[in-house]
């Protein structure tokens, strides 16, 4: 049974801060350190001087980004720069945008829910994580005693019972309207009490799948359970909830870039690669778009990637046979995984040809994850990387099916789009 709850939201005062695009942020994770250095000078009361602080040579563990980060908050909770609200809520929240030329409409809301172990087997993760990330918001929440930023949460809803709370809303005002040229995001505030307790009850028997944020999710049940007597409120965390039926989900496939550890053979790499898959060389120009379309198509019937090693080295990877990849799995991996095109690279490519095996700690310096194929084969092409790989988006079904089973993707096998904003609304444990 999941725990739902409406919260008194801590928002930004504009009266004092400006519009609400000046000071809200993209999750920190994707922040590179030059849009750091932007949101700092883009509003002295942006978000990124909670979520990212800067880091200086002279920290210590009295001065650091965590304490400044909790300085900089009680500041302005003391300053009215954020104010808390005095009714109890949902906050709605709406991002439109163009997904390969079709225009979407992502509606969910704001709440607090309640953390409670994923061997319960109602809030299910979908992925691994990595333990830097994990340390680092861990260090976060123990100096602010706040959530700064929503986990993304996905629940199943194919009848739609829930929408008509959440569209009605969209009917008033909203509080923010900020376009960030790729999206229009908008807010309100859900303060029917009667239609909150329904969205309550409604959810109550479902499952909660996360999309994004396990780290924060994780972060938050141990923070939990270490401080339930000590910090009040501290048992509940704030998640974005959105109906992943609703045809509004856009998942873009996260690409990989490799540094091999020993020194990279093209020759023996694509003999070695022959032995698991069709290895096709490319004939024709090399650009995102054209990856993106012929993986497609081959994507329809097989599992397929795009190998690419410079100019005039690109090869289309083609799997021979899915069950191929059953004896190098490990005991404790299931065999479900098979199917998907991520765990094929992991499993194949990565740990039994270039022996690099990316749950230790140690080889995740050989593999760097990007969204954008063209910056992905820039890297490959300054000869910091010796090759890039391609694949297609793994299907929000299998998401599902797969974590609703208690399996877990490799790390970084999904990329939902568009991210969620920091900054609109902030949930701080106890007074």
């Amino acid at each position: 049974m999941i725990e739902v709850c409406p919260f008194n939201g801590l928002l930004y005062d504009t009266d004092i801060t400006g519009p609400l695009n000046g000071v809200t942020a993209p999750p920190y994770d994707v922040i590179s350190p030059e849009q750091q250095e932007a949101l700092y000078n883009k509003n002295p009361h942006n978000v990124v001087q909670l979520i990212l602080g800067k880091e200086f040579d002279k920290d210590s563990d009295t001065n650091n980004r965590y304490t400044r980060s909790a300085k900089v908050f009680k500041d302005w909770i003391s300053k009215g720069v954020l104010k808390r609200d005095e009714e109890p809520g949902f906050y709605l929240y709406s991002q439109e945008y163009e997904f390969e030329g079709e225009q979407f409409c992502r509606i969910g809301f704001f709440a607090r829910v309640k953390t409670e172990d994923f061997s319960k087997g109602n809030i299910c993760p979908h992925e691994f994580t990595l333990s830097k990330a994990k340390t680092d918001r861990t260090k976060l929440l123990n100096a602010c005693h706040a959530n700064f930023s929503p986990i993304f949460g996905l629940y199943s809803d194919p009848e739609g019972v829930i929408d008509p709370f959440l569209n009605q809303g969209t009917e008033s005002k909203p509080l923010a309207v900020i376009d960030d040229g790729k999206v229009l995001h908008k807010l309100w505030r859900l303060s029917d009490a009667d239609n909150n307790q329904k969205i309550c009850d409604l959810i109550r028997d479902k499952k909660i799948y996360i999309a994004d944020g396990h780290h924060r999710y994780e972060t938050a049940l141990a923070f939990a359970k270490e401080n339930e007597d000590k910090v009040p409120d501290s048992s509940h965390v704030m998640m974005f909830l959105t109906n992943m039926d609703s045809g509004s989900m856009s998942i873009f496939p996260i690409h990989r870039v490799v540094k091999s550890p020993s020194p990279f053979d093209r020759d023996i790499f694509l003999k070695r690669a022959g032995v698991y898959f069709d290895v096709i060389p490319w004939n024709t120009e090399v650009n995102g778009a054209e990856i993106k379309s012929r993986l497609q198509e081959f994507g329809k019937n097989s599992i397929a990637f795009c190998a690419y090693m410079g100019k005039d080295k690109t090869y289309t990877l083609i799997a021979n046979d899915p069950k191929n990849i059953l004896p190098l799995l490990d005991k404790d991996e299931p065999k479900d995984l098979q199917v998907l095109d991520v765990m094929q690279l992991h499993a194949v490519i990565f740990r039994e040809i270039l022996k690099i095996d990316t749950r230790e700690k140690s080889n995740q310096q050989y593999v760097s994850y990007k969204v954008n194929s063209e910056e992905a084969m820039k890297m490959v092409d300054s000869g910091d990387y010796d090759i890039a790989f391609f694949m297609n988006p793994t299907q929000i079904n299998e998401v599902r099916r797969l974590a609703g089973m208690g399996i877990r993707l490799p790390q970084k096998a999904t990329f939902f789009y568009p991210k969620l904003l920091s900054g609109l609304v902030i949930n701080k444990f106890g007074d």
